[in-house]
């Protein structure tokens, strides 16, 4: 990936700070390249020198809500930890922030775009690279990674050769448990209704630890 200059870093901060702002304040729903261009300071055709277009852009100002999820990864995994409790602790983190920001965390990594969110999340922390600070090895592996099963897959590879599982059902495992965490974010995105998140949370741990043989897998 090209490295960015000091000057492109510093126009693409200010469109995407604009733009986070923007969310914060109206709603995604009100959001338009003339407001994010008129907050940042520019006119709407720069915007489309440094973004390919509104959806894009949407995108690295949506990583930003990746910050809180980060926080608690750091703070709740260690490098000690075997990588089957560092995979349960990533998906009730994860589990936790994506069904509370349901539209948000579906646009990051199911929407229209998220093929493009690899080189997004490489791209926003070369911006911002505070915000991956402090993290081991295993999730900073994990955070750079757009598409969430080459998210999962280093945690995964380390679970089969500590023997959590086996590797010819490793694959499989790792599909359910992310098309199952899909099915319950698009569900709430789909209803609008935070009452249903801590059933739906209850609903996908009793799968996740059944899937990974966990013997506290169907206690409330």
């Amino acid at each position: 990936m090209e490295e960015m200059n000091i000057k492109k870093k510093r126009v693409m901060m200010y469109f995407i700070e604009a733009t986070q702002e923007l969310i914060l304040d109206e709603g995604l729903e009100k959001l338009s390249i003339k407001k994010i261009a008129e907050k940042a300071g520019y006119n709407s055709a720069t915007i489309y020198n440094y973004f390919e277009n509104l959806e894009v852009l949407i995108l690295y100002a949506s990583v930003n809500y990746l910050k809180d999820y980060l926080n608690d990864l750091k703070n709740e995994i260690t490098a000690d930890m075997k990588a089957i409790e560092v995979y349960e602790a990533v998906y009730k983190i994860f589990t936790k922030h994506s069904f509370e920001k349901p539209e948000i965390f579906h646009t990051l990594f199911f929407g229209k775009y998220s093929y493009k969110l690899e080189n997004i999340i490489k791209k926003y922390y070369e911006i911002f690279p505070d915000e991956i600070e402090g993290h081991i090895d295993l999730t900073k592996a994990m955070l750079i990674q757009g598409n969430i099963y080459d998210r999962d897959l280093p945690i995964i590879n380390k679970m089969v050769k500590e023997g959590s599982i086996k590797e010819e059902e490793a694959k499989f495992i790792m599909e359910t448990i992310i098309r199952v965490h899909q099915s319950y974010l698009s569900d709430l995105l789909y209803k609008n209704n935070d009452s249903l998140i801590e059933e739906y949370t209850q609903g996908f741990f009793k799968i996740f630890k059944f899937l990974l043989k966990k013997e506290d897998a169907w206690q409330q």
